[in-house]
């Protein structure tokens, strides 16, 4: 009672506990979720305020054509120049903006450099921007021969009638520091990572200068986002390389917002144990208050389940003793509650024990004469099981002769009428290609096949043990599977025995059917030694005496551990069934089967049927 009482307090506990976990593990998830929004708001802040810069100097090159002045024909390139000059102005477009005509060819650039006529033609993104005559943004672009990077602003130029006549474009250098001071803006702890990453995966702007120009981590998962204009928040491992130095990877949470007018994107990565300090906080508080809150519980239970337990611990040792036969000794138990009276119950009962002691020992004479009559009867129902245990198994036997018979009557004459018509097809197909020879070789398949099935019906149900009796069929068995075998072997049988075997064996007498059994027996241990002992010489003996059948079979062969046999049997390993069903067999005809045998000495098997199992008396 006392562990009952505990374990019921420590369960009702650990219920109000797991309510409690559930409530704080949906809260801090709910906490975690805030915290990853709030990663990813503060990602689309920056992506949104960057977007607003790169609009307004979109804006400067479409006024090139808002003035209304460009004519790439007339050859004065005055309005062009002062075009290019106000919005070069208070640009983000540091190294130069120029025109393009519908051939990629640079037909003027500002701030002016003396050189050769250039075509920007095989740069994709002008190419690009020609070819679908609408803006566009690139990612950072490496010029061959000079290791410059820039990064293109496009968007159509149109003459003064409003046709496009081709691009007004500015070069953002990406180490401009616009994008820089934006990013180094916004106020977070020294271990959050802010940057602007375009479509290939190369840093634009970061809060880490070493950082700036350099492939970023997982390039291939945020350009699929790029590509996609999806915002995305996952966990991440940090690779850097002082992360490398360190022999270590730190898990981080990624925010990701792309930008909508270019293909970039603004990631924001904070280490993961940072984001998810409140909530682990808040895990460890509620483990350190759960285990306090356990252990307090634990304590109070099992204070007052003593207090309950001790005087019903002197009331169970109290009725022990009643159990136990000692009636003289009362139970006295200090207490003023329902205990007590539970107590004076069991002491009236103690009372009524004693008087009805004498009295047990009476009926337990009339109780002994009602065993001996249950045993007699259990003896009866062992006898009705052994018949029936008989009749299954003279229904075995009988079947067994069912099929020898057909096998015989009907399957032996069909196959002697086939060979008969395989004669006379041989004779009618003299002329075709079907030869004599081969039909000959078909009815000596067909002779072969006809003496199998007459070994299988003589293995069934040898005709000799039903003409001749028992001692003939076993010397047609020790022939049969031994001696073609070229295994020597002996049978010695005494007068006696012969005697009983000459005495009432009809069939379906009980000799019959003993003499059925012994047979299935012999049967079953020459099979036996022919097929696995590799024996050399078989000995069997049949006798009698003192009204007893005995048989003995002996070979020299390899022999077998015989415990080990049984007990796999036992275990149902599929081996030692053959031993089983011969011991079953001799113990119907109350009789006793020894196996005496070990590996490298040969097996001994004795078997003693008492002569009344052949339904004969020895007179």
């Amino acid at each position: 009672m006392q562990k009952r009482i505990i374990i019921s307090v420590v369960l009702s506990v650990l219920l109000i506990m797991g309510s409690l976990g559930i409530i704080s593990y949906l809260s801090v998830n709910e906490s975690i979720g805030r915290s990853m929004q709030n990663r990813l708001a503060l990602a689309n802040i920056i992506s949104k305020y960057i977007e607003n810069i790169l609009e307004s100097n979109l804006t400067r090159l479409y006024d090139i054509s808002l003035s209304g002045r460009i004519d790439l024909k007339d050859g004065n390139w005055l309005p062009e120049k002062k075009a290019l000059k106000t919005a070069y102005e208070y640009s983000i477009f540091t190294d130069r903006i120029f025109l393009l005509d519908l051939e990629g060819n640079v037909v003027l650039k500002y701030p002016h450099q003396e050189g050769k006529a250039l075509n920007l033609l095989s740069i994709p993104y002008v190419s690009r921007a020609l070819s679908e005559k609408r803006q566009l943004i690139s990612d950072i672009y490496t010029f061959k021969k000079t290791g410059r990077k820039v990064i293109f602003t496009l968007v159509p130029l149109r003459n003064k009638h409003g046709e496009i006549v081709g691009l007004a474009g500015g070069e953002i250098n990406p180490a401009n520091y616009v994008f820089t001071q934006v990013i180094k803006s916004v106020s977070t702890g020294d271990n959050t990572s802010i940057e602007l990453i375009d479509s290939l995966g190369t840093i634009i702007a970061s809060d880490d200068p070493k950082r700036m120009l350099t492939s970023s981590d997982h390039d291939e998962f945020l350009s699929n986002l790029i590509v996609k204009k999806k915002s995305s928040v996952a966990i991440c491992h940090r690779c850097h390389s002082e992360e490398k130095e360190k022999k270590s990877r730190t898990k981080d949470m990624l925010a990701f917002s792309p930008l909508s007018i270019a293909p970039w994107g603004i990631s924001v990565r904070e280490p993961q144990d940072m984001v998810f300090a409140p909530a682990t906080k808040i895990k460890e508080a509620f483990l350190v208050i759960g285990i306090i809150f356990l252990g307090t519980s634990l304590l109070l239970a099992i204070g007052m389940s003593r207090s309950v337990v001790r005087p019903i611990q002197s009331l169970i040792n109290a009725t022990q003793r009643i159990a136990k036969g000692y009636l003289e000794e009362p139970i006295q138990i200090s207490s003023s509650d329902e205990i007590e009276s539970l107590a004076r119950s069991f002491e009236h009962m103690r009372v009524k024990l004693n008087e009805s002691h004498n009295k047990i020992k009476e009926h337990s004479i009339v109780l002994e004469n009602k065993v001996m009559e249950r045993t007699k009867a259990l003896r009866k129902s062992r006898m009705r099981l052994s018949k029936l245990l008989d009749a299954v198994i003279t229904a075995q036997e009988e079947e067994r002769k069912r099929v020898a018979r057909e096998l015989h009557d009907e399957t032996s004459q069909t196959l002697a009428a086939l060979g008969m018509s395989i004669d006379i097809a041989s004779m009618a197909m003299e002329e075709n290609s079907l030869t004599k020879e081969e039909i000959q070789e078909l009815k000596e398949k067909l002779g072969a096949a006809l003496d199998g099935i007459n070994i299988i019906i003589k293995d069934l149900r040898p005709p000799i043990f039903d003409d001749l009796g028992l001692e003939s069929g076993v010397r047609w068995l020790l022939e049969n599977h031994l001696g073609e075998k070229g295994i020597e072997y002996s049978l010695i049988v005494t007068n006696g025995f012969k005697g009983f075997c000459r005495r009432n064996g009809k069939p379906g007498s009980a000799q019959s059917k003993t003499e059925l059994m012994l047979f299935r027996v012999i049967q079953e241990a020459v099979i036996n030694i022919a097929k696995h002992t590799e024996a050399s010489n078989v000995s069997i003996y049949l006798c009698s005496y003192n009204s007893i059948i005995n048989i003995g079979i002996e070979d020299n062969g390899g022999g077998f551990d015989v415990k080990q046999i049984l007990d796999a049997s036992d275990r149902d390993d599929n081996i030692g069934f053959g031993i089983l069903g011969m011991k079953e067999r001799i113990a119907l005809l109350d009789g006793e089967l020894y196996i005496c045998s070990e590996p490298g000495g040969g097996t001994f098997i004795n078997v003693e049927v008492p002569v009344s199992s052949l339904g004969v008396s020895d007179a």
